[in-house]
């Protein structure tokens, strides 16, 4: 492949550029009592059709008009609804509050945890607002919209529009963007999340990209000539995740 500009006329090869996991997600395992549980989908209403009609299950299928006895062949299963079970490896039902979870170390050692809350507060600290330069190398999975509540009327609070204004004013003319960690709860995944102002056709706004991996060059050149490169500042190190190993309460 060549690799043409109003300067240069270069061939050049491609690979596809490779992920860095930055946030890993341990191998979680669920007890209850001494026995492993699983989490299974189980079906909670279903029909079958022949020809496009529903026709009756009773380990023969038949059709319920002729009585006329089916082939299995010529049935087409439709799940209508489902929903998750917590079950032992004994094929017993185990509700949610009875399990206990365990993160299984790279040793083999199993420590207790307890699943991440629901992040509920955003908060920044003024060293984790960095250059935006810095966020380019991370895959977003999401992105998602910040605005102030709104009222019945659906206005927002003067009060907190300025402030978000302000902020926002703020982080543009440094070009920063806030760096802090999100969890949606109920589980052990969690993110890093990107919050940074955006201001288009007069008007200004708040958006969060959430990451958990970021672009791992392979192909970096050494710079052929003497020459200054001014790199913009980097965050050396990302604000620390939660621990992904919680000690657990007491139940």
């Amino acid at each position: 492949m060549r690799f043409r500009t109003p300067n240069i006329d270069v061939e050049v090869g491609y690979k596809k550029a490779e992920n860095k996991l930055m946030v890993p997600t341990p191998k979680i395992v669920m007890r209850a009592g001494d026995i492993d549980v699983s989490q299974e989908r189980v079906v909670e209403d279903k029909k079958f059709l022949r020809k496009g009609k529903e026709v009756e299950a009773d380990v023969k299928f038949r059709d319920p008009e002729t009585g006329e006895e089916i082939k299995s062949s010529e049935v087409l299963e439709i799940l209508l609804r489902y929903r998750y079970m917590y079950l032992n490896q004994n094929g017993e039902k185990v509700e949610p509050q009875d399990i206990r979870y365990y993160a299984l170390q790279p040793d083999g050692a199993e420590n207790e945890v307890e699943p991440f809350t629901r992040t509920t507060i955003i908060e920044i600290p003024e060293e984790n607002w960095v250059p935006a330069a810095n966020i380019n190398e991370f895959l977003y999975t999401s992105v998602y919209e910040l605005f102030p509540k709104m009222s019945k009327g659906q206005v927002a609070s003067k009060k907190d529009l300025v402030a978000l204004w302000k902020e926002a004013e703020l982080r543009w003319k440094r070009d920063q963007v806030g760096i802090t960690t999100f969890s949606w709860g109920n589980g052990f995944l969690q993110y890093y999340a990107f919050v940074s102002p955006v201001l288009k056709e007069g008007k200004f706004g708040w958006i969060m990209k959430l990451s958990n991996t970021q672009v791992e060059y392979n192909y970096l050149q050494d710079i052929p000539e003497k020459v200054e490169v001014k790199e913009v500042p980097t965050l050396k190190t990302l604000p620390p995740v939660q621990a992904l190993v919680a000690v657990a309460t007491s139940k």
